[in-house]
């Protein structure tokens, strides 16, 4: 069969069982009508109606057309009459569900205060459709007297406002919303809560008209038990409740009985639509007032758990600072605080995942296939939500796919990709979060970058300063191997040729005194330059080492400048260390000692080696006027940087205490294992 035939088959099948339904109710209607065969004060096809349209679509209206054409028929009325009640009836439902489904976002769980208010509003004004083109239908046919027009109207009116107030929410709510299955405890509470209101709904409107005012004022414990079922259960606990009420209410007084009962029926049931349409109206109020606390309530706890999940995802994206255990993470974290069932993480001019979790690697490129069927997956740097409806192939598993970029500065770095097992599983409440997560983790996984690229940086510029260090020390070798070995013979032989010569011109007085001045001025630069080539490079350092270097030179210090320096080495006895170590030491003592004698205006100066195991610590300590070690000045004091640099080259420590007028001391340790 052409599926074009089909579904009109199942379209009127629709048809017609709405008109079946629809003439039913019609029939309970009309055996309430007192004021005119036609016209009834309660009216349920036209919530019935409404609901039928607003549920399967407007354009079942021929349903209703339908039922009200053959009950009308059925029940004696004349084809005038009954065309002009089927055209108000259709007109006044279809008119209802268009306005509420295409104008006024209207929703059938009546989960909101303002899906009350619409629904009243245009029940309120839809109503007044068929209540119009009926009377004036009884008028003109000669069934009605114009003199009973105006209570045929209000009565028409109110019966079909009723019917929309009170039966078209129960099958909107009951229909519309999925099943929810509670535990015993709460299937008990609601039976409960029903019995003891139809109990009193019973009691109340189920005896003759009372003759004290007591009976009378039970009426009112009846909302205590209607709030119950309101509070607690929803649109749903007040959707029942209603018809409840509104079934029993209805009963006891068509029969004459309960506290609405007067000498007419009809003005009766008119008096008791009015205490329904109240009573319904307020309930379906409460209820959604109370749906929407519950989902706010619901929302700002979801909220509260969102943030945590970022917090904890940014703590724990900044303990990270290997870039492929960040990728991980990141999909560890997308998988336990996010609920994704897959996720893997693509970076730019990348084709292999950097990250992946939930799904074997082998099968990554199969999934990319099917989910993106070759196309871009990020277009304007928003995400992209595919569902398995959308593909032409179902997968057996994932239901759900999303490419979520990862934006750092408006600028995608890469795409984190997901699959889930529920189809419905990136709505919109939930996405902003992963597309938070998604940019904590474009930042995390740029800082880490940088944070390789500055480690990168800053290995290359220790690399180039030790052969800095070391060609400056080299040089200072060179030179002073130079000036000791060629400068230094030089001068030597300068002064033996001085020598030589006095002896020659010893019969010339008068020049003796000119080559005592110039023997010592050729030993006076020979000093010199002797002093220079220790300072260069001491040649002790080399061939006597470290202890015998440092002595030397602070007994110099100590006549230079004429300072108590005391020198001490614990353990060092007769033992050497790696050339660069004691390279390195020499030259951060003698730093700390220049400073010392340039800036600290001392008294006394104390050094210390003591070796401790495969560490050597070195200790400067003087008792001159000190100063703030965490001065911004010290950053560009150049002898400070390049102590540290010697000491950070040794993979050592360096540390300085100091404060003003209480002296400096400086503690190195470096290791001197070969």
């Amino acid at each position: 069969m052409p599926k074009k035939i089909q579904n009109f088959g199942v379209y009127l099948l629709k048809v017609l069982g709405l008109a079946i339904i629809y003439h039913l109710a019609a029939r309970v209607g009309l055996s309430m009508a007192y004021v005119q065969a036609n016209t009834s004060p309660v009216w349920p096809p036209t919530g019935i109606s409404i609901a039928a349209l607003l549920l399967f679509g407007t354009n079942l209206w021929p349903g209703i057309s339908l039922g009200v054409l053959l009950g009308s028929l059925l029940t004696g009325a004349p084809l005038n009459l009954a065309l002009g009640m089927m055209l108000g009836n259709t007109l006044e439902a279809w008119a209802i569900a268009y306005v509420l489904k295409n104008l006024a976002d209207f929703q059938p769980a009546i989960n909101r205060v303002q899906d009350v208010i619409r629904l009243l509003a245009t029940s309120f004004f839809g109503t007044m459709i068929s209540a119009s083109l009926g009377s004036l239908t009884l008028m003109f046919t000669g069934l009605g007297s114009w003199e009973f027009f105006a209570t045929i109207w209000v009565t028409w009116w109110i019966g079909d406002l009723l019917g929309a107030l009170v039966v078209a929410p129960v099958l909107l709510v009951w229909i519309s919303m999925p099943p929810v299955f509670g535990n015993r405890s709460s299937y008990l509470e609601r039976a409960l809560q029903l019995s003891l209101l139809g109990f009193i709904t019973w009691y109340v409107f189920g005896n003759q008209p009372p003759i004290g005012i007591l009976h009378q004022a039970l009426l009112y414990v009846i909302f205590p038990f209607m709030i119950w079922g309101a509070l607690r259960f929803g649109s749903r606990g007040a959707s029942i409740a209603i018809l409840l009420v509104s079934g029993i209410a209805i009963w006891g007084t068509a029969n004459g009985m309960g506290p609405f009962s007067l000498e007419s029926k009809n003005e009766s049931l008119v008096l008791l639509q009015t205490f329904l349409g109240v009573v319904s109206l307020t309930m379906l109020i409460l209820a959604a007032a109370t749906i929407e606390r519950r989902k706010a309530t619901e929302s700002l706890h979801q909220r509260v758990i969102d943030l945590a999940t970022l917090n904890d995802s940014s703590k724990t994206f900044l303990d990270n600072f290997e870039i492929q255990k960040l990728y991980q993470t990141i999909c560890q974290l997308a998988v336990d605080r996010l609920g994704i069932d897959a996720v893997w993480i693509e970076i730019n001019a990348d084709p292999s995942p950097a990250g992946i979790l939930g799904i074997p690697l082998n099968q990554l490129s199969e999934l990319k296939a099917l989910w993106e069927q070759n196309q871009s997956t990020i277009i304007d740097n928003q995400a992209v939500i595919r569902t398995s409806d959308q593909l032409p192939t179902p997968p057996v598993r994932f239901q759900a796919y999303a490419a979520i970029p990862l934006l750092f500065s408006d600028e995608i770095i890469g795409v984190l990709k997901v699959l889930s097992d529920n189809r419905d599983f990136f709505s919109v409440e939930r996405l902003p979060l992963i597309q938070s997560f998604a940019n904590l983790a474009a930042v995390a996984i740029q800082n880490t970058w940088l944070l390789s690229e500055v480690q990168s940086s800053n290995k290359q510029l220790h690399a180039l300063s030790q052969r800095l260090l070391k060609a400056q020390e080299d040089e200072r070798l060179h030179l002073s191997r130079e000036i000791h070995d060629e400068s230094g013979q030089l001068l030597s032989a300068l002064s033996v040729q001085l020598g030589l010569l006095e002896r020659e011109i010893s019969q010339h007085d008068s020049i003796f005194g000119s080559m005592d001045d110039l023997k010592r001025t050729a030993d006076e630069l020979q000093d010199k330059l002797h002093q220079l080539a220790v300072d260069l490079r001491p040649a002790s350092l080399d061939h006597m080492g470290l202890v015998t270097a440092l002595t030397q030179y602070i007994e110099d210090f100590s006549r230079q400048y004429g300072l108590i320096a005391e020198f001490e080495a614990v353990g060092m006895e007769d033992l050497r260390l790696p050339s660069v170590v004691e390279t390195a030491v020499y030259r951060i003592v003698q730093e700390s000692l220049t400073n010392v004698a340039l800036h600290a205006a001392a008294q006394r100066v104390d050094v210390l080696l003591n070796l401790r195991g495969d560490h050597l610590v070195a200790i400067i300590e003087d008792d001159g006027v000190g100063f703030r070690p965490t001065s911004p000045t010290l950053d560009s004091h150049l002898g400070l940087f390049g102590m540290r640099e010697r000491v950070e080259m040794l993979g050592g420590k360096m540390a300085i205490e100091s404060a003003p007028k209480r002296g400096t001391t400086i503690r190195v340790e470096v290791p001197c294992e070969d």
